[in-house]
């Protein structure tokens, strides 16, 4: 499906999405919209004596854009670009009442008012947003480029270099201010003309954010993803999993403070946890739609399910694509 990992603080830095390993034929455009949810409610961090502050609630609504041109039969480039929309939007209510329908703990939303928007990260050492009203922000550009590496009857491996560009502003919480780069492994494996296996290993280097912040990102991430379609008749069915390495640096602790309901409805997981996002897709034709949640395989004491935490960063997302050859 392509789909990036959505969230204010994960779509600052470059996501390398992974792509069919095959050659592509022809220029190839892309138009996606999708909206995220996100609650986490305020939380203070600490190191020693310094202090910083995050609190994350908002729905995104992003439109993007990603025009692919083949220089040969094996080499590819990319550029993309989308542009955000965060603000209170319409989807904390329907969230609450889906929570209350199938009994799952609520992240204590209803302690808060419904469909708001609050983006703040700020610490002792400077501000990179603080954002209380619908903000439009532009993100920052992505060039990506891949090759061919292998190409047998039913498997194909490829190699991939993405660059990401500050065009956005870190204000508007459109991009992080600062260069990323990274590089990775794609693989498509097809078994039977009806089913396909989609793999990618990357590895990335995130930049500072551009604000003087004390509490930066992790220097050097890792993505893992691997991603099933089976087609019927003129409908393809996709399930797809990606797993991304911590977001933010070691070296910070959560200030205790309202106990393990506290804990599990603030950003300390999206922050210094993996995030393991899942998504199912359908396809026909041009379109694609898909929905996403976050569900992390691990040991989690401070949770009723032991076995998994959920960041809530993005609670939920949905959303439509058109990929059409040119």
């Amino acid at each position: 499906m392509g789909l990036r990992t959505q969230g204010p603080l994960r779509e600052l830095f470059l996501d390398i999405t992974a792509l069919d390993a095959r050659p592509l034929e022809r220029p190839e455009l892309d138009v996606r919209w999708s909206f995220a949810n996100t609650w986490n409610e305020p939380m203070q961090l600490f190191r020693g004596s310094q202090l910083a502050m995050q609190f994350l609630d908002e729905q995104a609504d992003s439109i993007s854009l990603r025009l692919r041109v083949p220089w040969n039969r094996r080499i590819w480039s990319a550029v993309e670009w989308k542009l955000t929309e965060h603000w209170g939007g319409w989807s904390d209510r329907p969230i609450d009442a889906w929570h209350s329908l199938i009994g799952a703990f609520n992240y204590q939303r209803s302690q808060w008012p419904r469909n708001e928007v609050h983006l703040h990260y700020y610490d002792d050492g400077g501000s990179a947003f603080r954002i209380d009203h619908a903000t439009l922000a532009v993100g920052d550009l992505t060039l990506r480029t891949q090759a061919t590496v292998l190409e047998r009857s039913t498997l194909a491996l490829a190699a991939r270099l993405d660059v990401k560009l500050p065009v956005g502003s870190l204000s508007a919480a459109g991009g992080s201010g600062g260069f990323d780069a990274g590089a990775g492994l794609c693989a498509t494996w097809t078994p039977s003309s009806w089913a396909a296996l989609h793999g990618l290993f990357a590895v990335s280097r995130f930049s500072h954010l551009s604000a003087p912040t004390l509490l930066q990102p992790a220097p050097w991430h890792f993505t893992a993803e691997i991603s099933f379609e089976a087609q019927i008749g003129e409908t393809t069915l996709l399930l797809e999993s990606r797993v991304l390495s911590q977001l933010l640096a070691k070296g910070w602790d959560r200030t205790p403070q309202g106990g393990d309901d506290a804990l599990l409805s603030s950003g300390f997981y999206a922050d210094f946890k993996a995030h393991n996002q899942v998504s199912i897709g359908v396809r026909r034709g041009a379109f694609l739609v898909w929905m996403s949640e976050d569900f992390t395989p691990g040991p989690n004491p401070h949770s009723t399910l032991k076995f998994l935490w959920v960041s809530n960063a993005p609670d939920l997302v949905m959303g439509l694509a058109y990929t059409t050859s040119l």
